[in-house]
């Protein structure tokens, strides 16, 4: 059974989608095909192999590429640019968005991998102790807030 996968790199990763590339083209894998994207590449092959080259893929700059399954096929004619006539394919702004986003993700995996996951006790003290800090909002106080936005028509 065939297998496509999405490679993503986070911002702050050092591998740009070309190098990542060269990499994976440096494996040697036969029965690959490897796509490079703006914002890392594709893989696409049989699904064994491709979930092992996945995990190559994320040790070789671990917590800066992400990976995730994708529905299509690279080169579907439902879904690739070049035979849509141009123009960014269905769910591409959605992985932008998610993108800028995996520095974050990434430093806060480095953190857990110093610092180990801190115990759930703390975690639920931490929530507590922010519960308490925030006040509610006085009702009339939104009311003034919704009445001036819906008069400038906001």
């Amino acid at each position: 059974m065939k297998k496509t996968k999405v490679i993503v790199l986070a911002d702050n990763a050092k591998t740009s989608p070309s190098r990542l590339l060269r990499y994976i083209a440096s494996l040697k894998i036969s029965g690959i095909v490897a796509k490079e994207t703006c914002f890392g590449g594709y893989i696409e092959g049989d699904a064994e192999l491709v979930d092992e080259l996945a995990k190559k893929i994320r040790e070789f700059e671990r917590n800066r590429i992400f990976c995730r399954d994708r529905g299509y096929p690279i080169w579907d004619k439902r879904r690739c640019r070049a035979f849509r006539g141009g123009g960014p394919r269905e769910g591409f702004h959605q992985l932008e968005a998610e993108q800028k986003v995996l520095d974050k993700v990434g430093l806060a995996l480095d953190k857990i991998d110093r610092e180990g996951l801190m115990p759930m006790e703390k975690v639920l003290k931490k929530e507590e102790e922010i519960i308490k800090k925030e006040k509610p909002l006085d009702v009339e106080k939104f009311k003034e807030i919704v009445k001036k936005y819906v008069q400038k028509g906001a």
